[in-house]
């Protein structure tokens, strides 16, 4: 079997933060400032437990941990454990890890949970395959669809159709019939069950295995605040914070192909790859004032990066008709006015902001990487 299998070693560097959730978030009762808040400790619980045990504040720790009402819970940890008399040496061993949050705008007293990155069973950092896999699908098909429009004329003509003749729809399935027309078109290209072409097994990509990346480091992590910026280049920050791998990160994995099966291969990786990221810029980016060129072999990844980085309308619809599209299909889904997509068509954008974080003091694009895949050499392709 082994002449069967093609294995190429893929190399991602983050060129933004990249954040991937594991659908748990740190509340103000788990972390604490440090440092003039340029530093965020995330608590170890048990350790914490069992120092205030020692220190006879037990049944203070559980009551401040229980509290809903009231003076204390306005407090974050770290005026907690300051007041019940813990010392700096005595708050440090109580730390898990800390992370740099010197770009964020926070001050005693917020209220902000901290959504907390996916890790393995060691509190190390990774990218899970299955994310690494979502994100080439989207590059592949949408290389597919630029090489052979023609083939997926009836694909896009119905997914424009169906938005505009959609009154009102709610965000869970909608244009789920649609999208999956597209993979057909575009990935469901075996034949091994002829009675469901839509059933999994005539994926063309379940012939390809990607690995989770290697373990990162906590040392890794920077805690990121959600930053919107809008075509005229002003900014918006909200009170979102997430875990995030740092930019300049490299993270390395591994793809495997099942040669009999996927006939995808490291040539057509690279030239999708180039494919989604011209259309990227051609469609969003370009509408931004002061946005980046892109860089060669630049992908996006994880939470946060936006809706254009994870479909194919832009690709399948073009400019023109994929902002008029997108913004029909926004307004349609309910998003709240406040968001003014209403205003999409004229931005000649849509959604007509680009999600990002501050980093160092540089505004960065979320999500943004560059990937690069190697020979057995390790030599760049």
């Amino acid at each position: 079997m082994k002449h069967h299998l093609e294995v190429y070693t893929c190399r991602l560097t983050a060129l933004g933060p990249v954040f991937i959730g594991c659908g748990s978030n740190f509340s103000k009762k788990e972390y604490l400032f440090l440092d003039g808040f340029r530093t965020v400790g995330i608590a170890d619980m048990e350790k914490l437990y069992g120092l205030a045990v020692k220190k006879g504040l037990r049944e203070a720790l559980e009551s401040y941990m229980l509290e809903t009402d009231g003076e204390q819970e306005s407090q974050d940890l770290g005026s907690w454990m300051a007041a019940a008399g813990f010392s700096r040496e005595e708050t440090g061993s109580c730390l898990r890890y800390t992370l740099d949050s010197g770009d964020t705008l926070l001050q005693q007293g917020d209220r902000v949970k901290i959504r907390e990155c996916v890790k393995d069973p060691y509190g190390n950092p990774y990218i899970p395959g299955s994310s690494l896999k979502g994100m080439l699908r989207t590059i592949l098909l949408a290389g597919r669809i630029a090489g052979r429009p023609k083939t997926f004329e009836r694909s896009a003509d119905q997914a424009e159709e169906a938005v505009r003749r959609t009154r009102r729809a709610r965000p869970a399935g909608f244009l789920r019939k649609e999208a999956e027309e597209v993979e057909l078109a575009g990935l469901y290209r075996l034949s091994r069950n002829e009675y469901r072409k839509r059933d999994a097994v005539n994926d063309e990509l379940s012939g390809m295995l990607v690995s989770d990346s290697r373990p990162l480091r906590k040392a890794d992590l920077v805690l990121c605040q959600k930053a919107d910026r809008h075509t005229d280049g002003t900014e918006q920050r909200l009170n979102v914070l997430r875990e995030c791998i740092r930019p300049g990160t490299a993270m390395e994995f591994t793809i495997t192909i099942e040669k009999n099966i996927c006939s995808v291969r490291k040539e057509e990786l690279c030239q999708a790859a180039a494919t989604f990221c011209r259309i990227y810029e051609d469609c969003f980016l370009r509408a931004f004032a002061g946005a980046d060129r892109p860089e060669p072999g630049q992908v996006y990844l994880g939470g946060g990066a936006g809706f254009v980085s994870k479909t194919v309308l832009y690709p399948l619809l073009g400019r023109t008709r994929g902002v008029e599209t997108a913004a029909d299909m926004f307004c349609k889904m309910g998003v709240p006015a406040a968001h003014g997509h209403d205003r999409d068509r004229q931005a000649g954008v849509s959604p007509h902001t680009m999600k990002g974080a501050w980093y160092q003091g540089q505004w960065m694009e979320m999500g943004k990487c560059r990937l690069e895949i190697l020979d057995e050499e390790g030599g760049r392709q």
